[in-house]
């Protein structure tokens, strides 16, 4: 892996409810190299969103609140940095696609403008802003650019306005993209599309990808490492093939498990995981998974297993937070 152009070291975040603070985001770590795609998934309420939303400083405060750890980028722990500061690497440096555009875009507003908005803010002239807007626009796959841009995200498709967003998102040449759940509520044919537009920019431009996502299927195809999120904890994380190949976590197991095989011979029921993601309110102790895994033992119900790496040189860079391993598991 090339040298990260993003680093996130024990990222802890909490809201401040009435009840007194509680940890959304647990002490989350993860890098990302120039050209690289990293995949995070996890079900829905794992802390995925929470967790970028954080490296990103648009959290929302109150009641969230960051308590501990660095985000590296360009040298810099940005959350050292004042508000105008975050704000100038926002967008030039590490940017984000957001999960719903029609919610995410200002219904009031030309698509031109917002995008023209952003430049502007990052010191670009009112001419160069309209300019590039149009280039970028074109470069998302959004015919005529230049009558497009003077529309409203109304008169757009869902899969037009996941490019606007994109387009927004990679108007400055970031360095990093974050994008959470870009292919959400998209048809299948759509989906696609947006996932090889994602690809052949990054690819084109160099930078480095987060991909945020509960669909296994999209990391599959995107993704050279994996990072599994619960309870706001990474779990298991490693290069995409050996996950895959040997999940060294049951929580990740159970995920793959859950996934339809179509071929005859490796057709089987699906798995289920039983119950639901823990309420944040009311964490359990120990490993955040074991009320919900087959596995568990009496150590997993009082002490959080610490990542570890497994597997020895067969399974290098693999690491995962469990105190059986898989040669004990029972399901």
């Amino acid at each position: 892996m090339s040298a990260p152009v993003l680093e996130v070291r024990d990222l802890t975040t909490v809201l401040n409810l009435a009840q007194g603070p509680v940890e959304v985001v647990r002490g989350v770590s993860l890098d990302v190299g120039a050209g690289e795609t990293v995949g995070l998934v996890g079900e829905s309420g794992c802390g995925k969103t929470m967790a970028m939303l954080s490296v990103m400083g648009l959290h929302p405060q109150p009641p969230a609140e960051i308590v501990a750890g660095e985000v590296i980028v360009g040298g810099r722990d940005i959350r050292k940095l004042s508000e105008e500061e975050r704000r100038m690497v926002r967008g030039a440096q590490v940017a984000m696609v957001y999960q719903d555009p029609m919610t995410s875009l200002n219904p009031l507003m030309r698509i031109g403008d917002q995008i023209g908005e952003v430049l502007v803010a990052h010191g670009r002239s009112a001419d160069e802003a309209r300019n590039r807007t149009v280039e970028i626009l074109g470069q998302v796959g959004i015919p005529q650019p230049r009558r497009a841009a003077e529309s409203y995200p109304h008169e757009y498709s869902g899969g037009m306005r996941q490019r606007a967003m994109i387009a927004m998102a990679l108007a400055l040449h970031p360095q990093v993209l974050i994008a959470d759940e870009p292919t959400t509520a998209l048809d299948v044919t759509i989906q696609q599309q947006i996932i090889t537009l994602v690809t052949d920019l990054q690819q084109a431009m160099g930078m480095a990808v987060i991909w945020v996502t509960h669909d296994l299927g999209v990391v599959a195809r995107v993704a050279e490492r994996i990072l599994v999120m619960y309870g706001g904890h990474i779990v298991e994380r490693g290069p995409t093939d050996q996950v895959f190949r040997d999940p060294e976590h049951p929580y990740t197991a159970g995920l793959l498990e859950s996934i339809p095989r179509v071929r005859g011979a490796e057709r089987h029921p699906l798995r289920q995981i039983p119950g639901a993601p823990p309420d944040p309110t009311h964490q359990p102790t120990g490993c955040p998974f074991h009320p919900r895994c087959p596995n568990a033992v009496e150590k997993c119900v009082s002490e959080m297993p610490p990542l570890t790496e497994r597997g020895g040189a067969d399974h290098a860079e693999h690491w995962a937070a469990c105190w059986v391993p898989p040669e004990e598991w029972v399901a």
